[in-house]
């Protein structure tokens, strides 16, 4: 199993760069895609390491047929990454891009029996769950969680939605200090520690 996995893992990698996008981004921040940045005398530079894709997670259709992964493209003038979706078929044909935002596409599952796509993304400026067609079309959000949800999973019927979220436990500095937005100092008030005796 461990050997499939990197199998899919690289060749998802050596494909990443095939495929054209299906979706287009309406906002006006810059796009971040993959570089076409030439290699000379064969040096591997930080700007070549830069350049390249970085592959996140994969799922396998539940058909087998399919695989579903996302690349992260990162730009050093703006100090940011960008991360869109991708499918192929099981054998590593027919690879094709199916995201072109903007935006942060991650954690993609396949739902609803193989028909359709559950990802994350910030589209509306949080971390929501969203599905989309395979092809990557009727793009549509199925949360509306106050705040960001960094992890999810679907039960077998589809009906119940587990997810991973931060919750506040404690006034930060700038919620104690809100004429301080900018401040990021912790005041310690109590503190554990541990003594050590050799004996």
């Amino acid at each position: 199993m461990r050997q499939v996995n990197l199998f899919i893992m690289s060749t998802a990698m050596l494909l990443a760069s095939c495929g054209g996008a299906k979706d287009a981004s309406k906002s006006d921040q810059v796009l971040i895609q993959k570089s076409n940045i030439q290699i000379e005398g064969k040096r591997m530079t930080p700007e070549a390491l830069w350049a390249m894709g970085r592959i996140g997670g994969l799922a396998v259709s539940p058909d087998g047929k399919k695989i579903v992964y996302t690349v992260a493209y990162y730009s050093v003038p703006e100090n940011k990454s960008n991360r869109e979706v991708f499918v192929m078929n099981a054998d590593g044909s027919d690879n094709q891009q199916i995201t072109q935002t903007t935006f942060q596409e991650n954690e993609v599952s396949w739902i609803k029996g193989g028909s359709k796509l559950a990802f994350l993304s910030n589209d509306n400026g949080s971390s929501q769950l969203y599905e989309m067609n395979p092809d990557g079309s009727e793009r549509k959000q199925l949360t509306n969680y106050e705040g960001d949800i960094e992890g999810y999973s679907i039960s077998p019927d589809g009906k119940k939605i587990l997810f991973i979220s931060q919750v506040k436990t404690r006034q930060s500095t700038a919620d104690k200090y809100p004429d301080l937005p900018k401040a990021s100092g912790i005041i310690v008030t109590d503190l554990m520690y541990k003594h050590w005796m050799n004996g």
